[in-house]
This record gives C-alpha cells, sequence and structure tokens, in this order.
C-alpha cells in the first residue's frame, strides 16, 4: 500500500473536504504550499470535464516538483465518480484506468497525491484499485435514521459544549429534527445559535424554534407534520416553498402516502396497547405479543429515535383508523391521477388534496 496516496470520500461533505485539507497542511505547510502544492478541480457535470480533470490530475503528479523537490497535488471535490452515465464513458474509464495504473506503480517518496469525492460507486474499478494501494478514508452518513441520528445529535452536543454551551435534550433533539444529519449545516446553525445567545450560556427548545433553520429534509418533515395535524395554511406555503427548492409534487405526494403508512401503523399500535405517551413522550409496553410481532420486520419502530416515534403517535391518536386508511385513499388515487396525465396541473391537484386531508373534524352534534 502506498503511503503517499490519500483518498477522502463519503456523502458527509463538510468531513470529507475538512480531512482533506486537513492532510494537504499536513503534509505541506500553508507557506510552502505556492510552490508545491497543485490543486485540480474535480467538479465536472459533462464528460468533457470530467475527462479534462483526471487528464490535469494524470499530468500534475508526473511533473516532478519545482527544483526538483516535494510535489503535492490536491484532486479536489471529485463530483463524477458517483455519476453513472460519466463513469461509463469509455475515455473517462480509459483515464481513470491510467491513473489507476499510476497509484499502484507508486508514487515517488516525495510525491504526494491527496483526492476527495463526496460519492463513489464502491463497485468501480477505480474505487478497488485506489483500496488496494492507496489510503481510504471514508466518511459516510448512515442511511438509517436510528443509526444517524445518534451521530447527529452527539455532534450538536460536542459542538455546543466546546462553545461553552448546555442544551436541553428535547433541544437538541429538536434542532437536529431542523438541521438534518450533514455536519456542515450542523456547524453552521450552532455558530448561529451562539451569537443569537450571547451571554446566555443554555439553549432551550424555544430558542431553536426562535432561530434554527431547517434544512431541505426538515422542511419536508414540516411539511408533512403540517399535513398530519390539518394546519392547511402551513402545509400550502411549505408545499410551495419545496416547489420554489426544486422539489415535485410527484416527489411529495410520495412523502404523504408514507406518512400516512406511518400513522396507521402506529395508530395499530396504539390500539392494541401496544405503547403509551409519557407527556410527549413514547413509551413501548413489555409485552411478548409485541416483541413476535416486530421480529419479522425490516423496521421495527421501536428503533426508530424516540422524537420521531413520538411525534407519528401523538399525530395518529386524534384520528381512527377508519379516517386515516381513507385519507392515505385519497392520497393514492391523487397519486394515481397525476401518473395517467391528463390537462390539470399536478401542483393544482396536491393543492385540492391538501384542502381534504386538512379539513377539520365534524363537530359533534
Amino acid at each position: 500500500m502506498a503511503d503517499n496516496v490519500y483518498f477522502y470520500c463519503g456523502n458527509d461533505e463538510y468531513l470529507v473536504g475538512h480531512n482533506a485539507r486537513q492532510k494537504v497542511d499536513a503534509i505541506c505547510p500553508k507557506e510552502e504550499q505556492s510552490l508545491v502544492l497543485e490543486v485540480i478541480d474535480g467538479n465536472a457535470a459533462k464528460i468533457d470535464d470530467a475527462v479534462a480533470a483526471v487528464d490535469q490530475c494524470i499530468a500534475a503528479f508526473r511533473t516532478v516538483g519545482l527544483f526538483g523537490g516535494k510535489k503535492l497535488v490536491w484532486f479536489r471535490d471529485i463530483s463524477f465518480l458517483s455519476n453513472a452515465v460519466i463513469m461509463k464513458n469509455e475515455r473517462v474509464k480509459r483515464l481513470l484506468a491510467e491513473l489507476s495504473s499510476d497509484i499502484k506503480a507508486g508514487l515517488a517518496a516525495d510525491q504526494f497525491l491527496v483526492m476527495s469525492a463526496t460519492g463513489i460507486d464502491k463497485r468501480s474499478a477505480f474505487y478497488k484499485a485506489v483500496k488496494e494501494a492507496g489510503d481510504i478514508t471514508e466518511y459516510d452518513i448512515p442511511e438509517r435514521d436510528y443509526e444517524a441520528r445518534p451521530l447527529a445529535v452527539k455532534r450538536a452536543e460536542t459542538l455546543f459544549k466546546r462553545e461553552g454551551f448546555s442544551i436541553d435534550s428535547a433541544a437538541v433533539d429538536g434542532f437536529i429534527e431542523k438541521t438534518g444529519f450533514e455536519t456542515r449545516q450542523i456547524m453552521n446553525e450552532v455558530e448561529k445559535m451562539v451569537l443569537y445567545k450571547g451571554a446566555d450560556r443554555h439553549v432551550t427548545l424555544d430558542d431553536v424554534k426562535a432561530i434554527t433553520s431547517a434544512s431541505g429534509e426538515a422542511i419536508s418533515w414540516d411539511f408533512t407534520d403540517a399535513v398530519a395535524e390539518r394546519r392547511l395554511g402551513d402545509a400550502i406555503r411549505m408545499f410551495r416553498q419545496l416547489l420554489f427548492q426544486k422539489q415535485t409534487a410527484i416527489g411529495l405526494i410520495i412523502q404523504i402516502e408514507s406518512m400516512f403508512q406511518n400513522l396507521l401503523r402506529f395508530k395499530e399500535y396504539s390500539d392494541a396497547g401496544w405503547f403509551r405517551m409519557n407527556g410527549n413522550r413514547i413509551q413501548w409496553s413489555n409485552d411478548p405479543e409485541l416483541d413476535d410481532y416486530f421480529a419479522g420486520m425490516a423496521d421495527d419502530p421501536r428503533k426508530m429515535h424516540w422524537f420521531r416515534s413520538s411525534k407519528f403517535a401523538s399525530q395518529a391518536m386524534p384520528y381512527s383508523a377508519f379516517s386515516l386508511a381513507a385519507r392515505k385513499q385519497l392520497v393514492v388515487d391523487t397519486h394515481e391521477r397525476m401518473l395517467s396525465g391528463g390537462s390539470i396541473p399536478h401542483e393544482l391537484m396536491f393543492e385540492t388534496l391538501l384542502a381534504k386531508l386538512c379539513a377539520p373534524k365534524p363537530q359533534r352534534r
């Protein structure tokens, strides 16, 4: 394995870039970088740009350093390694194979190659070659909520503590619910909270609600919450905001469909007496029948983060199972009409659906 080839990858963009930069600075002090460091931009959305970037990288580390000294190449932000179309191109494959061969052959003792990418197909020949010959460090946010959320909570708590702040457990859960799991967003919102709080060193849930901005993913959660809680004005406002952010009515209706499916599940668990609400927090019962029922499920709801499961439980309670099933069928029917074509815009169909889903409960006489 080469000790002068380093590859940083993963879907946590901040940690990938941050640690690649630290490695660059460790190899070459900043005061020397103007003479020693060559940075190649790998952010390419087109085949020709990807070809040019790889070709430039190969040429850069094949070139000796100034006066025959140290040479460091940073192939930065290589965006196309996860692009299936670009990676299937014959020119790109040929050049990446050439780059792989050079890495396997070994660089000179005073030559260094650092690469960073926020995504890569781990089945690709290039990834396998680099893994065999170089040093790979991966920074991936877990795909499952119950695995990613505790890591994000711990990161937020650590960052607040480093700034000399304490934060309530409910506040940090609400904070992550808004920011999502990506490190850069968490850091940005911690910094904003620190400036907002000033001399007051304790963060509460009210502070989070007042100042923390929602990530795109969190806005989607807020949107589905508004629908579940029949807040029509909020639901329409957030729907239009999400459309402005380039989400589609088809994508959003799939989220609504999934949300009602979860509400139906939690209504079933409630009717079976498998949990109770302790304030705003869910408490599962110790029931062998419950253990048997969940044993075969890939997504055991007890493994869901308590904040999210508690939200589903509390949102399901005001409905009957019949009402939830009827609402889900409304969503399914609208989804099918969208897919079948027709002259009615999807956005209009969706807002009509929202009006039906958020209709107030009929008053009892």
